[in-house]
């Protein structure tokens, strides 16, 4: 998906659910990917089958939060919960990762992006693509899933109307900074 395209987390609570088919013998690789390690988020399994969620605060400061337990095989539902600490550009907050449910893992996130990130890379799913959201699997890029992604949904929890109107303003002089109308 091309970098205009992504669902706009910025300044807000959401999640992110895939459904996955995971073989008996496990899976790794990315399940979804925004940018790059200069500044993005990915949701990816490692070799041990544990999920992981990184989110690279513009090449200057990475956040990660790793499962504490392998994901399970056959049809397997995970989600990265990002709860706001308020709704605001740049606010911080708490992630929580679940499998079927069930939560595995979780940890902080200090702060956020405020607008959006600066890289040209869009969105991948099931991979990922161009340079890599978190050097950790750089060896393997493009980290293909093992298994199948059936489907990944953004779940934007609504701001209030006054908190929308702020992050779009602030979104506005951002693009007139670089020179394009939003």
């Amino acid at each position: 998906m091309q970098r205009g395209m992504v669902p706009r987390i910025y300044g807000r609570s959401y999640a992110i659910e895939a459904e996955l088919s995971v073989p008996e013998e496990g899976a790794e690789g990315v399940i979804v990917a925004n940018a790059d390690f200069i500044g993005g988020f990915g949701l990816w399994v490692d070799g041990e089958g544990l999920l992981h969620h990184t989110y690279s605060m513009l090449g200057v400061e990475t956040y990660r939060q790793t499962s504490k337990e392998k994901i399970p095989s056959g049809d397997v539902k995970i989600k990265m919960l990002f709860e706001a600490d308020e709704p605001k550009p740049g606010t911080g907050g708490h992630v929580t990762l679940f499998a079927n449910g069930k939560e595995i893992g979780s940890g902080k996130m200090p702060k956020t992006v405020a607008v959006t990130f600066s890289s040209y890379a869009g969105m991948d799913i099931g991979r990922d693509n161009g340079l890599v959201v978190d050097r950790d699997y750089e060896d393997k890029a493009p980290y293909a899933f093992t298994g199948t992604v059936k489907k990944v949904v953004f779940d934007l929890k609504p701001n209030a109307h006054e908190d929308e109107e702020k992050i779009h303003e602030i979104e506005q002089q951002s693009n007139i900074a670089h020179g394009s109308a939003g």
